[in-house]
């Protein structure tokens, strides 16, 4: 079989992650048919630019694309080929594995209540010729968002995205320990809240926990969201819009509760193949 699945890594000033990433390139049981590296180590333009670039280098129908700090299970390409190929999806979200603080490995993955609030591009395959009809990924976004943007293009674009954790990776060290951020940067949140304001309620109502209520997080996100950032090229929300998605939020959130609390979370994602 002919592999037909391009890889983009894009990689910032991690060469030793960088090098373990690629080895585990190597012993695919489906060698890649491109394996396309863009460094950012000087330009620092951020991980979306560096991603557009290399998936319009390549020519597979797929473009898988993974973190330069991820392993990739030996069957990751052959799985990816294997779902593109016997279902008319447009895209993959595959599962992530990491290692806690213990040397456990232990699932990174997002709850199955999630729909929209999700998608990472440390493991997800779109195919070429979506890729090519949206666009890309949006550059305004710098670090933060730009995966779940794309993916929520995707679909918006009458494509199917689906959630297939055999398609795995490995990040081998606790999130974090390379130096990424995870969090709510105002701008990339007012990004994506433009992009879908009704998907985006589902990653507000994510934020609303005890800690972001007592340390003060959630009112700071929620006033910096009708704040304009740098760059200033993200229009902020108005009042009303803020208003409407933090009481649709709030309610999100209360259900979630709720249901935790009686017939417990869904123990299967509404995005499975089956």
């Amino acid at each position: 079989m002919d592999s037909e699945v391009d890889v983009v890594i894009p990689t910032f000033r991690r060469p030793e992650a960088l090098a373990s990433c690629l080895k585990s390139l190597e012993s695919q049981t489906l060698a890649p048919a491109s394996i396309e590296v863009v460094d950012d180590s000087e330009t620092d333009y951020g991980p979306g630019i560096s991603r557009n670039i290399g998936w319009k280098r390549g020519s597979g129908r797929y473009v898988a694309f993974i973190d330069d700090d991820c392993l990739a299970d030996c069957d990751w390409i052959e799985n990816i080929q294997r779902v593109f190929s016997e279902n008319d999806v447009g895209g993959i979200e595959g599962g992530i594995t990491t290692t806690n603080n213990d040397g456990q490995i232990i699932d990174f993955n997002p709850p199955h209540r999630f729909k929209w609030d999700r998608f990472k591009t440390a493991n997800m395959a779109i195919r070429r010729d979506i890729l090519t009809e949206i666009g890309g990924f949006d550059q305004r976004y710098f670090l933060h968002r730009e995966d779940t943007d794309l993916a929520w293009r995707v679909i918006d674009a009458g494509h199917r995205m689906v959630w297939v954790p055999e398609c795995r990776v490995h990040h081998p060290e606790p999130i974090g320990v390379h130096g990424a951020v995870y969090g709510a940067y105002p701008r990339s949140e007012q990004l994506l809240y433009h992009c879908n304001p009704n998907k985006f309620v589902e990653s507000a109502a994510s934020l609303i926990s005890w800690e972001s209520i007592a340390d003060g997080s959630l009112r700071k996100l929620q006033r910096d969201m009708r704040t304009l950032q740098q760059p200033p090229d993200v229009k902020p929300l108005s009042r009303i819009q803020s208003w409407t998605l933090w009481t649709r939020a709030w309610f999100l959130a209360l259900f979630w509760a709720i249901r935790k609390g009686t017939i417990g979370d869904p123990k299967k994602s509404s995005l499975s193949l089956k």
